[in-house]
C-alpha cells in the first residue's frame, strides 16, 4: 500500500468504527437510476422517484397506489443539483447517518446518495477539510467526514478490507470522470466571458473645435 493511501486508511479509521456494516439493499438503492419514465404506467408524472426497499426496485407514485408495494418500506428519492438525494429524517430510520453531510433542499435536510457534481462544496481539496474517499470540500468538516452515502459505504468496505483505499485527490472513477467534466465547461465558459468583454479601442479623442 502506497504512503498516499496509507494515508486515506488513517482518516478512515479514524472515523468508521470497526464493525459498522450497511444493509445489503443500500447497495441496490445507490445502483439503480431514477427520475426515468415507468415503463408500466403510461401516464403523466409518472417518474420512477420512489425505492422500495423490500423489493430493491425503483418504483412511480402509481406503482405504490396500485397496492404492490402494500406494507413495504419506501423512500421517495428527490433530485438537488441534478443528484439523487432522500430526506434525512427518512433514510436515518433504516441506515447509520452519522458523520454524512447533510444539504438544504426546500427547507428540508437531504442525503446525496452520490457525491455532488458541483462547485464550490464539490470541488477535491486536500486536508481534513475534504470528504475522506471522493475528497470533495465538505462545509462543515468538524461535524462530517462524507459527503454522501456511497462515500461511506465506500469507507465501510475499505475498512472491512473488501476494496482498496483510493488515493487522496482522487476519489471514484465516476467522481472524477463528473469533475474533469465541470472543469472543461467551466474552461468554456470562461473562454466566452473573455471574448464577450473584447471591445474595440476608441478612436483618438479630438477637441472640439472653437468657434
Amino acid at each position: 500500500m502506497s504512503t498516499a493511501s496509507k494515508k486515506v486508511m488513517e482518516q478512515i479509521d479514524r472515523v468508521v468504527p470497526q464493525h459498522g456494516v450497511f444493509p445489503k439493499w443500500v447497495g441496490g438503492l445507490l445502483e439503480k437510476t431514477f427520475f426515468d419514465k415507468c415503463p408500466t404506467h403510461d401516464l403523466q408524472k409518472n417518474e420512477l422517484n420512489r425505492y422500495c426497499i423490500s423489493c430493491d426496485a425503483s418504483t412511480c407514485r402509481y406503482c405504490v397506489k396500485d397496492g404492490n408495494h402494500d406494507d413495504h418500506k419506501i423512500l421517495t428519492i428527490y433530485r438537488h443539483i441534478y443528484q439523487d438525494v432522500v430526506h434525512l429524517n427518512e433514510i436515518e430510520k433504516h441506515i447509520d447517518c452519522e458523520k454524512i453531510q447533510p444539504y438544504k433542499c426546500n427547507k428540508k435536510w437531504v442525503l446525496s446518495l452520490t457525491p455532488l457534481p458541483h462547485n464550490g462544496s464539490g470541488s477535491l481539496i486536500e486536508g481534513d477539510g475534504a470528504c475522506c474517499v471522493c475528497r470533495r470540500k465538505l462545509t462543515d468538516p468538524e461535524r462530517f467526514r462524507f459527503c454522501s452515502i456511497a462515500c461511506k459505504v465506500e469507507a465501510i468496505l475499505v475498512r472491512m478490507g473488501s476494496i482498496h483505499p483510493p488515493a487522496p485527490g482522487v476519489g471514484t472513477s465516476e467522481s472524477k470522470v463528473e469533475v474533469e467534466q465541470i472543469e472543461k465547461k467551466e474552461e468554456v465558459e470562461q473562454t466566452k466571458n473573455k471574448k464577450g468583454r473584447k471591445r474595440s479601442r476608441k478612436g483618438v479623442p479630438r477637441r472640439a473645435p472653437l468657434f
